[in-house]
């Protein structure tokens, strides 16, 4: 039903459509080549989607904000009052701890994506561009992490990485004194480094098919006429693997600012990650109000990433 004319004129032919190679190609307009009845997707494959975001998304995001407008007093008894205010705002902003929170979970996420990043290229362009054993080795083993759950590898930095730990504890066996190996668990950097080893192959994969989509015969024309390695990576590479860098970047940004597993099993008590300080605030403290305000911090930071991507997708469907 959903690819025949309304007034009775057969199949309708799909309109044409521009794919940028930065991602899936959205639902179009089909058109009936009798009439030039332009009929959209049937609700039936978007009624489960909106159903779906409406459950799982939108549901909690108003809930969420409604809940974090929500100011609990007490009095001398003890008794509680409930009113509406924005007094769990104006302590996100004034609170040393949270404030403190805010800028960690920032500056994880940023550093994460940024280590991430350099690495998976890296690995992509050995993947896309080199040649021997050595390319092959390394495609089929950058791919393991991506079959090891994050408990599992939190757990494995632990027992490697911690003070006294197998790493620690093998330098301290070939002579070196206690104190030299840093402090990697419990601290910014075993996130970073456990994140980095979650995320790369996801990262890797992305970029090794976007270029995978740059023509050979393309680098070998600006090779014959005189171009370096360096000019073809800055002139051809770069600017041709840009839209799927792009969605790398954007989706571990999300899925890092967010994250509970790591930063709880690997992070220091103070500052914490906003996922993690969200559910101190709810279970310990029983603040369930101002752990919905972190968590609207949490929504509003992935709105930024977001609204960034979309509109580096609109300059390029632009132009």
């Amino acid at each position: 039903m959903g690819n025949t004319c309304p007034r009775t004129h057969g199949r309708v032919s799909p309109a044409p459509t521009r794919n940028t190679g930065s991602g899936p190609v959205a639902p179009t307009a089909r058109t009936c080549s009798a009439c030039g009845t332009r009929r959209w997707p049937s609700k039936a494959r978007v009624g489960p989607r909106g159903t779906y975001l409406t459950i799982f998304v939108f549901i909690p995001v108003i809930k969420a904000f409604a809940t974090s407008f929500t100011v609990r007093d007490r009095d001398d008894a003890g008794n509680y009052t409930y009113r509406v205010g924005l007094d769990n705002y104006s302590q996100l902003v004034t609170s040393d701890t949270l404030r403190a929170n805010i800028v960690f979970t920032v500056f994880i996420a940023v550093t994460s994506v940024a280590v991430v990043f350099v690495i998976a290229y890296v690995i992509a362009l050995a993947l896309r561009f080199g040649r021997g054993s050595s390319a092959r080795f390394l495609g089929r083993i950058y791919i393991v992490p991506l079959f090891i759950p994050s408990v599992i590898a939190s757990y494995a930095m632990i027992t490697f990485l911690a003070n006294h730990g197998f790493v620690d504890g093998l330098l301290q066996a070939i002579g070196l004194p206690d104190g030299v190996f840093p402090k990697i668990v419990f601290d910014w950097k075993g996130i970073v480094i456990t994140q980095v080893w979650l995320s790369l192959p996801f990262m890797t994969v992305l970029l090794s098919s976007v270029l995978l989509e740059i023509s050979d015969s393309l680098v070998e024309s600006a090779r014959d006429v005189g171009a370096s390695s360096w000019q073809i990576f800055r002139h051809i590479v770069l600017p041709l693997s840009a839209p799927g860098a792009l969605i790398g970047i954007t989706f571990m940004f999300l899925g890092v600012i967010g994250g509970f597993t790591v930063p709880y099993l690997l992070g220091p008590n103070a500052p914490q990650m906003l996922g993690v300080s969200m559910v101190y605030y709810m279970t310990n403290y029983f603040e369930p109000f101002l752990a919905s305000t972190q968590a609207v911090a949490i929504f509003l930071l992935s709105l930024v990433a977001a609204i960034y991507y979309v509109r580096q997708q609109f300059k390029r469907e632009i132009r």
